[in-house]
């Protein structure tokens, strides 16, 4: 038997990042996690819990990254270049850097405020994260700085050596290697303040020079990422709720319309002279307010005795000892359409104005936007709302191009793929994942998870069909191979599903606190029988025999269990017997025993064919409250689990005790929040509450509350291995020790 098991892919949920335990959770945790399209646009990345889902949209596949966060997932963002650096941030601020296409963690560090939002730039080479209220520009890749020193001679490396210490005492700046094997593989460029509030969104220009931040205080503003010679930082407001989306304009665009105006009538500015740079600026209200920037005529050279060829040489100075890679042409080589080397250069000593302002919401008070995405190459915003719905709109004119409800809870946050065709949409409370193409307006993927979790799993007889039941009442059928929920079954329950079971590979039946079993057919994906008791009860526990023509459900109070038969949905049979809630039910995998297993602490088996009014079922005695039983593949064998830990096996022909196991030690998790003691000595969940045998019947996999599943081999009564299923520090009960 193989014991080098590795998790293959999460089954349960494509998105969703629920709330953490014992963790500094934002109040902009709610959106949850973000989504990310890789370069290509074919594959999506999704955060669930403190894992990363990789969808393949064109072949429709699904796996999840090896590594895991400390935490659930805040953000991450994904290098446009190669896609080759991934990083995770997770809600505690702990941060991963990935090499994407292996799975390798690189380098693991922390940011000391929390972190709301973070994006890499255009070009790859820097990425911006949001520290509270200041945005920090951060370096992975410093080889060119390096290039730099080796090409210098002495006498500059002295001067550049003072100048970077002076630079240390006014931020603070790490310089590692590149290319090479480092200790610290980022640089911290520049650390962007100005903003009274915590920002919340940010946006690169299209050239990787110019950095747009937005925050809680209604303000956006903009930096140039390199110290710029003359540059002063513009402010802009005018909203009156958080600013939650900002956006550039793509240069290129701006570039090819060569647009000039002299602002009248209802435009709103007065600026004249040529576009250089357009912004968008939304808020929580539903306003969005068009910005533009435009550059006045220059005059002649020699004017005011200004000397173009200095200018431009001073320029070039503070570039390069600011870490600018431009380089400003002198005055011969400019050409009038390329003047500036960069965006960055072209909005200095210009002046910005408000061009436009539209609004998204009819009533403002019951429909809030909560999250933003703009494709500069096709100026497409998709706008998401609190109320469910999302609308895709056309810039500059704004002109609305779809308005769909996908939702009933909040679209936490919303993706275009590279080409636009494709919008990506995440609803953290509903746990649902949707790709959508609006030109063809159909949905590529739709994926939804259960609301208030899972309760309980089975496979199918071909093991390519999972079912699983939720405390919502629903019933959904998972693809083995691909990961992804192909249906969910009519909500026919009204409480939550305890128990679900394969008849055939063609039906499915399941149990739920509302008092019934229903059976629920694949072809045409409907109940076709509901099966009930005489008395109203709440049924805990079901079992199905190897024909698949008799199943029985075990309930709480009254303490019996119903045998139905599956064809024509009969009454047939009701065992009394037991003192206490019947939480387990087995059937022998050739004869028409039934095994039952209860709270009053025994075990008992029926044989339903033999059965007459004077026939007393076998019992075994446990000696405390059992939990769950199973029987061996062959049948000679039973296993029943207490809530002391123990695991006993009984021999099925005359009823004696083969062997017992304790895994009190072995099940043992860490201590939850509202624990009162350590876990050495809590004993609250020191036992097994789901049981298996292998096929060959020598090895036992059990499970229960706790971060640990064991395996045993029953002979030798031994602990083969025990496997850890997460290290998410947010789930209770993760963490030996509690921090109080």
């Amino acid at each position: 038997m193989k014991f080098n098991y590795k998790l293959h892919r999460l089954c349960g949920a494509s998105y969703g990042t629920p709330a953490a335990t014992g963790s500094t959770v934002l109040s902009s945790s709610s959106k949850g996690s973000n989504i990310v399209f890789t370069s290509d646009g074919n594959s999506l990345l999704s955060p669930v819990g403190n894992r990363i889902q990789v969808i393949d949209l064109l072949h429709h596949s699904c796996k999840t990254l090896p590594f895991e966060a400390r935490s659930n997932i805040r953000r991450i963002a994904l290098c446009p270049r190669d896609n080759r650096i991934l990083i995770v941030i997770d809600v505690n601020n702990y941060a991963l850097m990935v090499n994407f296409h292996r799975g390798v963690v690189l380098h693991r560090f922390k940011f000391k405020k929390p972190v709301r939002e973070i994006k890499f730039s255009p070009d790859g080479s820097k990425f911006a994260v949001s520290a509270g209220k200041h945005v920090q520009g951060e370096i992975y890749f410093s080889s060119i700085l390096f290039s730099i020193f080796h090409e210098m001679s002495s006498l500059h490396f002295t001067f550049l050596f003072f100048v970077f210490e002076l630079l240390k005492k006014l931020r603070t700046v790490w310089l590692t290697p590149g290319v090479r094997r480092e200790f610290a593989p980022m640089v911290l460029h520049k650390t962007y303040t100005g903003l009274v509030g915590d920002v919340t969104t940010m946006d690169w220009s299209s050239d990787s020079s110019v950095l747009l931040a937005g925050g809680k205080d209604c303000q956006a503003r903009v930096w140039t990422v390199d110290t710029v010679k003359d540059y002063q930082p513009w402010m802009f407001i005018g909203h009156k709720k958080p600013v939650v989306g900002v956006h550039f304009e793509d240069r290129d665009r701006i570039t090819d319309r060569n647009q000039f105006f002299a602002g009248s009538g209802n435009t709103g500015s007065t600026l004249a002279g040529k576009l250089v740079a357009r912004l968008y600026t939304i808020s929580e209200d539903g306003v969005i307010v068009t910005r533009e920037c435009r550059q006045e005529e220059e005059e002649k050279n020699g004017v005011d005795g200004k000397n173009p060829g200095f200018e431009n040489l001073a320029t070039n100075a503070v570039d390069f000892f600011s870490g600018g890679s431009k380089i400003t042409p002198s005055t011969s080589a400019l050409n009038k359409n390329d003047k500036y080397a960069d965006q960055a250069h072209a909005i200095v000593n210009a002046r910005w104005g408000n061009t436009s302002r539209h609004y998204f919401n009819d009533n403002s008070s019951t429909k809030t936007v909560v999250s933003t995405a703009y494709s500069s190459e096709h100026s497409l915003l998709v706008v998401g709302f609190s109320t469910g719905l999302f609308g895709l709109y056309e810039l500059p004119s704004v002109s609305n191009i779809h308005t769909l409800s996908l939702s009933h809870s909040t679209i936490g946050t919303v993706c275009i793929n590279p080409s636009a065709d494709w919008l990506a949409f995440g609803c953290p409370k509903t746990q649902q994942l949707l790709v959508w193409e609006w030109r063809s307006e159909t949905y590529i993927l739709k994926q939804s998870g259960h609301a208030y979790g899972m309760r309980c799993v089975a496979y199918s007889p071909d093991g390519i069909v999972v079912a699983t039941g939720g405390e919502d009442g629903t019933v959904k059928l998972w693809n083995s191979q691909s990961g992804f929920c192909y249906v969910t079954l009519p909500k026919s329950h009204t409480a939550a599903v305890t128990a679900v079971e394969f008849a055939n590979p063609t039906v499915v039946l399941s149990a739920s606190l509302d008092g019934t079993v229903r059976a629920h057919d694949l072809h045409r994906y409907r109940n076709f029988k509901t099966y009930t008791s005489e008395i109203p009860c709440q049924f805990l526990s079901m079992a199905v025999d190897k024909s698949g023509e008799i199943v029985c459900a075990g309930s709480n109070e009254p303490f019996r269990v119903c045998v139905w038969s599956v064809q024509t949905g009969k009454l047939t049979d009701v065992l009394t017997g037991h003192m206490g809630p019947i939480t387990g039910l087995a059937f022998h995998p050739v004869r028409g025993t039934l095994a039952s297993a209860s709270w009053d602490g025994s075990v008992k088996v029926w044989d339903l064919y033999k059965r007459d009014g004077n026939s007393a079922p076998e019992t075994f005695e446990n000696g405390a409250d059992v939990v769950c039983v199973a029987f061996r593949p062959d049948g000679n064998q039973v296993c029943s689990g207490t809530i002391r830990g123990l695991l006993r096996f009984w021999n099925v022909e005359d009823g004696s005790l083969i062997c017992e196991i304790d895994g009190q030690k072995d099940i043992k998790g860490g201590r939850k929040i509202n624990d009162r003691m350590t876990a050495d000595n809590n004993a609250s969940s020191r036992y097994f509450t789901s049981i298996a045998y292998s096929a060959d019947g020598t090895c036992l996999l059990a499970g229960g509350n706790s971060k640990y599943v064991c395996i045993y081999e029953i002979s030798q009564q031994i602990l083969l291995k025990k496997f850890q299923i997460s290290f998410n520090r947010s789930l209770d009960g993760v963490l030996d020790e509690v921090s109080t």
